[in-house]
């Protein structure tokens, strides 16, 4: 995480996430839950997602701080629901074809 820096309206923070441990939808994710705080700048290298956080004008850098530590919770939680997706997707469909089976076989 870099020191705040003053660009147009208000400061701006960067915070990084590795791409080996997190997806960018996880990141795009927790970004659009937290629109009301900041605006976020999403970028892409080899090893890492950059996240370009601008703050509301007279944001104190406690404050920024505070939001960024919920920010990368927000990120990690992201990252879980999006594993557990993956991991359930099997059983998700098969119980979704068992129930609405029934409803198949009596429309024909």
């Amino acid at each position: 995480m870099n020191a705040p820096s003053a660009q147009g309206a208000g400061a701006t923070m960067e915070v990084k996430f590795d791409k080996a441990v997190f997806h960018v939808d996880s990141v795009k994710k927790a970004a659009y839950r937290f629109l009301d705080r900041f605006t976020p700048e999403i970028s892409l290298t080899d090893e890492a997602i950059g996240c370009c956080l601008t703050f509301p004008a007279g944001t104190s850098a406690a404050a920024m701080a505070a939001i960024i530590e919920d920010f990368k919770k927000e990120v990690l939680d992201q990252e879980l629901r999006r594993s557990i997706a993956l991991e359930t997707e099997a059983y998700r469909n098969a119980i979704l074809a068992l129930a609405f089976a029934p409803l198949q076989r009596t429309r024909k």
